[in-house]
């Protein structure tokens, strides 16, 4: 059998995982991969601040679904996982922090005796004391958060609760969300006949309370980039711009700025807005369709503070921001009292994140006016008057993929266009199940595994 070559193209999280469970299945199968900038790993980045490694975006992966954490099984990276040493966050809300409700569900309090005194008033209160059954007939199909939390639980608990957690996930609107992909045991509690709050009640009797609910690696997510790549066979081609693809006489051809490749199938694994370029020439519906996708840019801002001026509490991970606050940061993490590995020796190191899909206010500032900002609102909430010793920008433009309601069925729908229209050609990425890391791995498995079935058929 001659051997067949495919093309992963972008080596982020959702592209080396595409390419180590293609390489797994196939052991026949060349993969060529590209990555247009000088490193692997995408948004996973991993840099040294004040001598400690702390990662520029996602610092963990939720432990409770399984892909991003079999993968570091399968790498051999289980046993050096850890977890949060504070599992307590707060909310600022009404000029202070309170303490967000547990248990709860994405927000949704299961237990009105934890809810900080004042938080919600007395009417919220009266009906999270309840079953949670809707004030009115909820259609079947897909939902937003918005309207499924309104009609359950009402706004507040939207608002001051729901809306800050969710939303500080993708930078999104919880009235925008589709329910179905982001919060699918909201949408089935929501129809459940026992109620909501009842089923959600029931569901949470079944959870170990102690169960750990984020993995990070003690040297950084990116850890997990260096041993997958150390575990593929590929040819890594980085600082490899893409320039465009095309179709013809049963080969896929790959132009890149030093010539061009002939593949037999493309796994494609860069952004929807990159995806929708390459595709614009060859393509231009299925262009238009990636196109659509809209994403959010944030900012995330390491500081290290000293801790003689001020020291965070160490039995808090962080806290949520809502975007009612007027305030420019939507979130703050305290990474020393989070994880272990980051508790630094004189600095208290703290990562603020700023941008939502409906506030690019940050768009417009310089380096200097961010940080001015935000240290700004670093004194409204935690009182710090101080310079920070060291700080770090890091800047993520159209970063976090947003889920309208009816993206799962946009999503079926485009993956149906892609195997008829251009058979061969497979994407992956946080267009489909979310921006988290084990979405991005069970992307990145799926794609595989159709490119195995397309290879074989």
């Amino acid at each position: 059998m001659a051997l067949r070559r495919v093309a992963v193209i972008g080596a982020g999280i959702s592209g080396l995982a595409s390419a180590y469970y293609l390489q797994r299945n196939s052991q026949d199968t060349e993969i060529l991969i590209f990555e247009s900038e000088s490193t692997s790993g995408g948004k996973l980045v991993t840099s040294s601040f004040a001598g400690l490694a702390v990662d520029e975006g996602a610092d963990s992966f939720l432990a409770r679904v399984p892909w991003a954490f079999d993968l570091c099984k399968e790498l051999g990276l289980e046993s050096e996982l850890v977890s949060p040493s504070a599992r307590r966050a707060s909310l600022w809300l009404d000029e202070k922090l309170q303490s967000i409700p547990s248990p709860n569900v994405l927000g949704v309090p299961l237990n009105i005796d934890s809810i900080p005194e004042g938080l919600l008033s007395p009417e919220a209160l009266l009906r999270l004391s309840g079953e949670g059954f809707a004030d009115h007939v909820l259609p079947t199909g897909d939902l937003s958060v918005g309207q499924v939390i309104r009609a359950c639980v009402g706004s507040e608990v939207l608002e001051r609760l729901v809306d800050p957690l969710l939303g500080g996930v993708n930078a999104g609107k919880a009235d925008e969300m589709s329910c179905a992909l982001m919060a699918p045991q909201l949408l089935e509690a929501a129809h459940h006949p026992d109620g909501m709050l009842n089923h959600l009640r029931n569901v949470a009797k079944n959870v170990d309370p102690n169960a750990p609910v984020f993995h990070a690696h003690p040297e950084g997510m990116s850890r997990i980039i260096t041993a997958l790549t150390e575990s593929l066979k590929s040819s890594l081609r980085t600082s490899t711009q893409v320039q465009n693809i095309s179709f013809s006489e049963k080969k896929w051809r790959i132009d890149t700025e030093n010539g061009f490749e002939l593949v037999d199938g493309i796994l494609l694994s860069t952004p929807a807005h990159v995806s929708s370029n390459l595709l614009e020439n060859s393509f231009p519906s299925l262009a238009k369709e990636f196109a659509s996708i809209k994403h959010a840019s944030v900012v995330l801002v390491t500081f290290g503070y000293s801790r003689t001026d001020f020291e965070a509490d160490a039995s808090q991970s962080g806290f949520l921001v809502p975007r009612e606050s007027g305030l420019l940061m939507t979130a703050c993490s305290f990474s020393g009292s989070k994880w272990p590995h980051l508790k630094h020796p004189d600095l208290e190191i703290l990562r603020v994140s700023t941008g939502r899909i409906d506030d690019t206010k940050h768009l417009s500032m310089t380096d200097e006016e961010l940080l001015s900002e935000l240290q700004s609102d670093l004194l409204v909430t935690l009182g710090i008057e101080s310079k920070p010793v060291d700080v770090r920008v890091s800047r993520w433009p159209d970063s976090l993929t947003q889920f309208p309601v009816g993206h799962v069925d946009f999503v079926a729908d485009l993956q149906n266009k892609l195997s008829h229209s251009a058979p061969g050609l497979i994407s992956a990425g946080t267009f489909q199940y979310g921006v988290g890391v084990p979405a991005c791995v069970r992307s990145g498995k799926e794609g595989a595994d159709q490119m195995t079935t397309f290879l074989d058929g």
